[in-house]
């Protein structure tokens, strides 16, 4: 683009040197003429050069490699978070309209839940715009009710606040609704302020040197970096200037810049032979422990390489708390150059990516990149250490741990009932008592005890990777280390316990979900089974500390799942309720007569309109199962797992 207004830059110029002699305003020689167009040509390459900077003027950016991969917070889209309040979704109704219908459906959510009315009733109240003291909020779901204009003051502030009349009426409406969802399961809570606007769509950041399965060196294209770009340009313009000036000395300045932007030019990047070696401190560390890592990088070419850079490739999955996992240096052939930094192990199988490497020519004006790899994994199995306080295992209003209390008599230590003497009844059961009174002899009978069978479900879909904070642990990772302290508890009290997920797996070649990859340990009990289980949360990919690429097919697990459970299996399922999903799943599970436990990771935030919406909506979901018999256990993002179980066995967190 920038060539072709050069052009016609030049071609416009000439045009009116003609006009200019024809009209004998100026008499210009064949030599003149020719000075003025070679200077015009050069000043015109000159400004092309000086475009072109502008646009290759850039450095190659980076990863960011010290951070963790972040993850979504509930409501980070205002659109996805209204359609789950949508009855009829249909996409070629317009964008306000959606959000209007879905506003509609929260309101007619929170009042039928929260303020026990029937739908007509809320649906009347809200025709009549008296479900809110907020006149904007009344207005604007009610098809009569008008807002008198607001003083031209406010309308002077939201204008230089870049408020719409439309944004306002949504952020005021959801901030009503949010008023009567926060109160709707006895813990009452109202936003402390109104966020002024809805949150920017999420951007995944992915802090990867390389997405790609890489083995040894792969090597990349050079690319210019327009380093010199800038002196070719002043050059041209030396030179322009000197040949329409006739000013020899300037034309010889302008020559010696061309001699270095033709150095620049011509000079290329030395081809390295870089060999990188990973040593970890520790490569199988526990939960919380700091890992060190020393990363050697040596040129094993004959060339010196002026401008070296490394980036190493820490998995997404673990945080830099120590140094940096980058270097800038030179090498001379045969040296060698160290980084070291420390990383916070994370339960999961963590896979070093290939360092990243760039190197330049010694004018800077050529860069090249390129990865190196070096197999490296850290394998952080988390630790079943049982929990402070009972595991609730069933519906009933106490919750058990260990030996599940059954109706029938046998063994125990619960009473049951008494019965008549019988021969050959063990001495230490009949009721001595009753003897010393009457008599008689009888034989005292307790509840049987059995051991519990149960299935605990982890909720690993993609859309269950959310947090408070994009870099929070998000509720996958909650789920899975709860997940081995409930085992643990169990287990120690003699309970068999499974494991299963629903989460992301592959198609084969025939495009069929591979369901033999979804995670299953059918429970079992024994030090075997504890190692098993212990294996299977840390390396299992379908609780991968870094969310899917794509979206899970969870139904096709879910009726797999159900084939393979005992009627007398209970299951605790650790999900953050997120979306509807998890509803319907819960519901088919307890159709089937299991009795079933929700503890729920709380991933929610408050900072945005659309944030608190996505709040009503999960504690709408919680509402609904405990409506329908289902044990919640809320589990706030601030709590241990200990502390949230203890509160619902107290009675304060379901």
């Amino acid at each position: 683009m920038n060539l072709r207004w050069s052009i016609l830059g030049l071609g416009l110029g000439a045009f009116g040197l003609a006009v200019v002699q024809l009209a004998g305003v100026l008499e210009i020689t064949l030599d003149q003429a020719l000075l003025t167009v070679v200077g015009g040509m050069l000043l015109l390459a000159a400004f092309n050069s000086f475009s072109r900077r502008q646009q290759e003027r850039s450095v190659f950016e980076t990863p960011d490699p010290e951070h963790r991969a972040t993850v979504p917070v509930p409501g980070h889209s205002l659109r996805e978070t209204v359609n789950q309040f949508r009855r009829e979704r249909y996409d070629f109704t317009s964008g306000s309209q959606r959000i209007h219908e879905g506003l509609h459906g929260a309101a007619v959510a929170v009042l039928t839940r929260f303020e026990g009315l029937s739908n007509e009733q809320a649906v009347e109240r809200i025709e009549a715009g008296t479900w809110t003291d907020d006149e904007y909020a009344a207005a604007y779901l009610s098809p009569t009710l008008e807002v008198e204009e607001r003083p031209w003051q406010d309308r002077v502030a939201a204008f230089l606040d870049r408020e719409t009349s439309f944004r306002q009426y949504v952020r005021r409406t959801t901030a009503a609704i949010a008023t009567i969802g926060y109160g709707g399961l006895g813990d009452r809570r109202l936003p402390k302020e109104i966020p002024q606007y809805d949150p920017e769509e999420f951007e995944n950041v992915r802090p990867r040197t390389t997405d790609l399965e890489t083995e040894g060196v792969v090597e990349r294209t050079d690319r210019q970096t327009g380093y010199w770009t800038g002196v070719g340009g002043l050059a041209l313009v030396a030179i322009g200037l000197g040949v329409l000036s006739q000013t020899p000395g300037v034309v010889l300045a302008g020559v010696i810049g061309v001699g270095y932007a033709g150095f620049a030019h011509l000079s290329r990047p030395a081809v390295p032979e870089i060999s990188l070696e990973r040593t970890l401190s520790v490569t199988d560390p526990e939960p919380g422990d700091e890992v060190e890592v020393t990363v050697t990088i040596t040129n094993e070419s004959g060339s010196f390489l002026p401008d070296l850079r490394v980036v190493d490739g820490v998995p997404p999955g673990l945080a830099v708390v120590e140094g940096v996992a980058r270097i800038g240096t030179s090498l001379r052939p045969e040296d060698a150059v160290s980084l070291t930094y420390t990383v916070t192990a994370r339960r999961g199988t963590h896979d070093f990516d290939p360092a990243l490497v760039l190197t330049r020519n010694l004018a800077r004006s050529t860069e090249r990149t390129f990865h190196v790899a070096s197999d490296t994994t850290v394998v952080a199995k988390p630790t079943l250490r049982p929990l402070v306080t009972d595991v609730p295992l069933q519906a009933a209003a106490a919750g058990f741990a260990g030996q599940l209390t059954t109706a029938e008599s046998g063994e125990g230590l619960q009473f049951h009932s008494v019965r008549e003497y019988r021969r050959n009844d063990p001495l230490n059961r009949i009721d001595w008592n009753r003897h010393a009174r009457s008599g008689e002899l009888a034989t005292l009978e307790f509840h049987e005890e059995r051991a519990a069978r149960v299935l605990i479900l982890i909720d690993a879909r993609k859309t269950a990777y959310l947090a408070p904070e994009p870099d929070a642990p998000h509720a996958v990772d909650r789920s899975v280390e709860a997940a081995g302290r409930i085992a643990a508890s169990l287990l120690d009290a003699g309970d068999t316990v499974g494991l299963a997920a629903l989460g992301p797996v592959e198609r084969d070649s025939n495009h069929q979900l591979r369901l033999q990859d979804t995670c299953w340990l059918a429970p079992s009990s024994g030090p075997h089974h504890r190692m098993q289980l212990r294996s299977l949360l840390a390396t299992h990919p379908q609780f991968s500390t870094e969310p899917p690429a794509t979206d899970t097919q969870w139904r096709a697990q879910l009726r797999m799942i159900r084939r393979r459970l005992g009627s007398e299996t209970q299951i605790v399922f650790l999900s953050p309720l997120c979306d509807g999903g998890a509803i319907r799943t819960v519901r088919r599970l307890t159709a089937r007569g299991h009795a079933l436990t929700v503890i729920s990771p709380d991933t929610t935030a408050e900072r945005t309109t659309s944030q608190q919406l996505a709040r009503v909506g999960r504690r709408i979901r919680r509402f609904d199962l405990q409506r329908a018999g289902v044990p919640v256990i809320d589990w706030p993002a601030d709590d241990t797992i200990d502390e949230g179980i203890a509160r619902a066995n107290a009675g304060g967190g379901r």
